[in-house]
């Protein structure tokens, strides 16, 4: 059996429905891939990482799929901190020989957060493309604002329960193509 730590805010959490609910729940529920969820509601990257690095992960885990930066852009923190924050996640998955998926932020409802969000997506994918696989979630929830809008409960950042087991069930053969792939390499 395959073991994946899942790090990052509400976003893999499964807010405001709980981790039952959650895409990585989804995953693990259509591929038997264990998926242990560590995501904890209002993280910000380096909370996340400040977690990934006091934990001790279990000696069976090799993968770790980290999700965060839309709690820091809310927080007010700029993309060059948060950049930071995803080289050192790099290096701690180096550090401790692990496999990582970065899941790029997802676009929410809101113009002015979008701009912000569209800029950490790209930094994410110049930083991380080539150093871990990049998972792009956001087909599965819509990319024009109506599918967006429908994809939300009301505060337009956190999906709504469909949207997650849309989610999960868009990533879950994803994951599955890279786990064999880290496998056979």
């Amino acid at each position: 059996m395959k073991y994946v730590a899942c790090y990052g805010d509400s976003l893999v959490q499964g807010f405001p429905f709980g981790p039952r609910y959650s895409w990585t729940a989804q995953v693990e529920k259509l591929t038997q891939i264990k998926m242990l969820n560590y995501g904890v509601c209002g993280d910000c990257c380096d909370d996340i990482i400040y977690r990934m690095r006091q934990y001790a992960l279990p000696e069976y885990v090799h993968h770790v799929i980290f999700l965060g930066g839309a709690n820091d852009i809310l927080q007010g923190r700029r993309i060059e901190d948060i950049s930071r924050d995803y080289k050192r996640v790099l290096e701690w998955c180096e550090e401790k020989q692990y496999s990582l998926c970065v899941v790029l932020p997802f676009i929410s409802t809101e113009q002015a957060l979008n701009r912000q969000l569209l800029n950490l997506r790209q930094e994410a994918e110049h930083i991380c493309g080539g150093k871990a696989f990049l998972l792009d979630l956001q087909p599965a929830i819509g990319m024009d604002a109506g599918a967006r809008f429908k994809a939300y409960v009301d505060d337009g950042i956190h999906p709504k329960s469909q949207t997650y087991e849309a989610m999960g069930s868009y990533a879950a053969p994803l994951i599955w193509k890279w786990l064999k792939n880290e496998k056979e390499a």
